[in-house]
């Protein structure tokens, strides 16, 4: 009884037209979207190295500045908290342990507010959270905040209390009826129980790179691909 095998030899078989075309468009998408994404990530990586030397820039009192130049510096505040405004956000972990962010409005000197995140609390079952600010005027060192990222929320019904799944600038207003917030900040100091363990902001860095990758990755299994169906094969 005899066998045959093939064997994989040069040249290749010509592929249609169709096929050539098809696999040249889908690799030139997926090459440019893979340098997109690398685009993305150097960028996302030049802001966070910004980001982190404006927080290493000396500390100043402040006097209003907004936007994003100011994103992550930090100043020194003066201010009495009010405690009617302040909500809780759900769902925030610190050391795999769930808890509530606590955001209190400090109103300042001048009659302008800042919403503070004053820090961590734990969830105790059963309990609602509870965090009094301290009354009278206080000093703090805050950082100013770019506008949060927005959790996954499944109903809105819950934010008519003090607990909130996402902050909303708008329903926020509409709630407490406050003069207008300037800006969010995170506080940094304190004597309070409130844990203030705030991790460097998160841009999505490795994120993109690894999008990248997979599209560079996809770009090549199709070169691959429409090699090995065209391979001429011949029995010996």
């Amino acid at each position: 009884m005899s066998h045959s095998r093939h064997r994989f030899t040069w040249p290749l078989r010509r592929p249609s037209w169709i096929v050539l075309l098809a696999t040249a468009l889908f690799v030139a998408l997926t090459v440019r979207l893979g340098y997109w994404q690398l685009g993305r990530g150097q960028h996302k990586a030049a802001q966070a190295a910004q980001l982190a030397e404006r927080e290493q820039l000396a500390v100043q009192d402040w006097r209003g500045e907004l936007g994003e130049p100011y994103w992550q510096r930090r100043f020194r505040v003066q201010g009495v908290w009010q405690p009617q405004g302040q909500i809780y956000l759900d769902n925030r972990v610190l050391q795999r342990q769930a808890g509530f962010h606590v955001l209190t409005p400090l109103q300042l000197a001048d009659g302008r507010w800042l919403l503070v995140n004053r820090g961590w609390l734990p969830k105790r079952p059963g309990q609602l959270p509870q965090a009094a600010p301290p009354t009278g005027p206080v000093q703090l060192l805050v950082r100013l905040q770019a506008p949060q990222q927005h959790y996954v929320e499944l109903s809105r019904q819950a934010d008519a209390g003090p607990v909130w799944q996402n902050l909303d600038w708008a329903r926020y207003q509409r709630q407490f009826p406050l003069a207008q917030v300037a800006a969010l900040a995170l506080q940094l100091d304190g004597q309070d129980a409130l844990k203030r363990d705030w991790p460097a902001p998160d841009l999505g860095v490795e994120k993109h790179y690894s999008y990248a990758g997979q599209w560079f990755l996809f770009a090549a299994l199709a070169v691959a691909l429409l090699i090995i169906l065209h391979w001429k094969r011949r029995p010996t």
